[in-house]
């Protein structure tokens, strides 16, 4: 497809160099036929013109017979004259071939005429040259083989019928960088994580100190902490810390720090690295996950040692008013905002569904998601949103409740909210 679309746009481009000159060519003959054409018409003309002074009396017969023999005698002096002239270059044209021919290449190969021919022709070639040479025709052709890769991650077949072709593309060339990263891509999709982490490593060696290189360097962390077991090694750290340095929030790092440090029951680390990944990207469904991921966390906590937190404490309790009977999936979001600042991130928040409804919530300092927490505001209010959405932005038929504000004295303050009406 590339190459029929190129050579489509190049001889579109050439039309419009070729037709003006092939236009040119004819112009003498047009302008021929354009003269005669003008003299017939302008005969007709005077003719009518002196039927009608006949018809009004202000000419004789005499006089109109001799006009109109001059008027005959001139178109026909005209026209002979084009007809002779044209005659002439018939006869001349006609008596000699070798001189038309010769006529004919000598316009054709003026400089007029061909040096736009010669420069649409080698365009080209010269365009095709550079670009093979300069250009990215490799990567071009390797496209199709990427957006498979990526369109066919659960497809096993689909997987090792790629590794086969990207295989033959490294062998050919093994100083791409991008090739060796989906090989290793379709590895570890059918689960080859040693095959893996070699084409992982590869591209990362042939790639410079971007975050594209970031990224293919927290892929082969990802591969080699799989084939660790699971477990951190001092070489699987320096690959965290060479993608870290080039991106401090490369996201498959981040995602493997967090997932190692929940299945080390290292909340507060876990916590800080999915705070990290949901400033990513705050309103996708992940973030609505770790969010609760968070929540959940921080209830182990409070529940493992109760007096770890500092700061004021806000134990909210959630309940449905009477009669209210909602979905039992919808996501309820609780969060403490500062009552003298507006439009800022909450001081604190957590997340959970209207299942778990009646519930008692903690806020502290722990449950900050953003840069600023319980203790950096004296005056709070707290509200809980039951979004059909699954965002935390209040729409029209959401329920939410919104508490008096209050200072929270660095102290202990419960709350109770009951959701019973509408946004609208």
């Amino acid at each position: 497809m590339f190459w029929i679309l190129t050579v489509v746009l190049f001889l579109l481009a050439a039309l419009f160099v070729l037709l003006p000159l092939w236009r040119g060519r004819n112009k003498e003959n047009r302008d021929v036929e354009l003269r005669r054409e003008a003299n017939v018409a302008l005969f007709h003309e005077r003719q009518e013109d002196f039927k009608l002074e006949l018809a009004a009396g202000n000419l004789d017969q005499q006089q109109f017979d001799q006009l109109i023999a001059e008027l005959q005698h001139t178109l026909l002096s005209d026209v002979s004259s084009l007809e002779s002239a044209q005659q002439q270059d018939s006869n001349k044209k006609k008596s000699d071939k070798n001189q038309k021919e010769s006529a004919e290449q000598e316009s054709f190969y003026s400089l007029n005429f061909m040096v736009p021919v010669v420069l649409a022709l080698m365009f080209p070639v010269v365009a095709y040259g550079l670009y093979d040479r300069w250009g990215y025709l490799s990567d071009v052709e390797m496209m199709d083989l990427y957006q498979r890769t990526v369109d066919n991650r659960d497809d096993l077949e689909e997987a090792q019928a790629l590794i086969v072709s990207l295989g033959e593309s490294v062998q050919e060339n093994d100083d791409q960088p991008w090739t060796w990263y989906f090989l290793a891509e379709n590895f570890a999709n059918i689960g080859m994580f040693n095959e893996a982490e070699i084409g992982y490593l590869r591209s990362a060696d042939l790639l410079e100190e971007t975050p594209e290189k970031a990224l293919v360097l927290g892929r082969f962390a990802m591969a080699m902490y799989i084939n660790a077991d699971l477990q951190f090694t001092p070489e699987i750290l320096d690959v965290i810390e060479q993608a870290r340095d080039i991106n401090p929030n490369e996201i498959s790092i981040l995602q493997l720090l967090a997932s190692d440090a929940a299945e080390n029951q290292n909340y507060d680390a876990a916590i800080e690295y999915w705070r990290l990944l949901i400033q990513a990207n705050p309103n996708s469904e992940q973030a609505q996950q770790l969010r609760m991921n968070i929540a959940a966390a921080q209830q182990i906590m409070a529940q493992e040692n109760p007096d770890a937190a500092t700061g004021p404490i806000i134990a909210v309790n959630v309940s449905l008013a009477e009669g209210l009977e909602l979905n039992e999936n919808l996501r309820v979001f609780i969060a403490a905002r500062n009552a003298e600042r507006e439009g800022v991130p909450p001081l604190a928040a957590t997340t959970l569904v209207v299942g778990n409804l009646p519930m008692t919530i903690r806020l502290d300092n722990s449950s900050a998601v953003g840069p600023f927490n319980l203790s950096t505001a004296e005056n709070v209010y707290v509200s809980a949103l039951v979004s059909y959405a699954g965002v935390a932005t209040p729409q029209a038929g959401d329920y939410r409740v919104v508490s008096e504000s209050f200072t929270h004295n660095n102290e202990l303050a419960e709350i109770n909210l009951v959701i019973a009406e509408q946004v609208e």
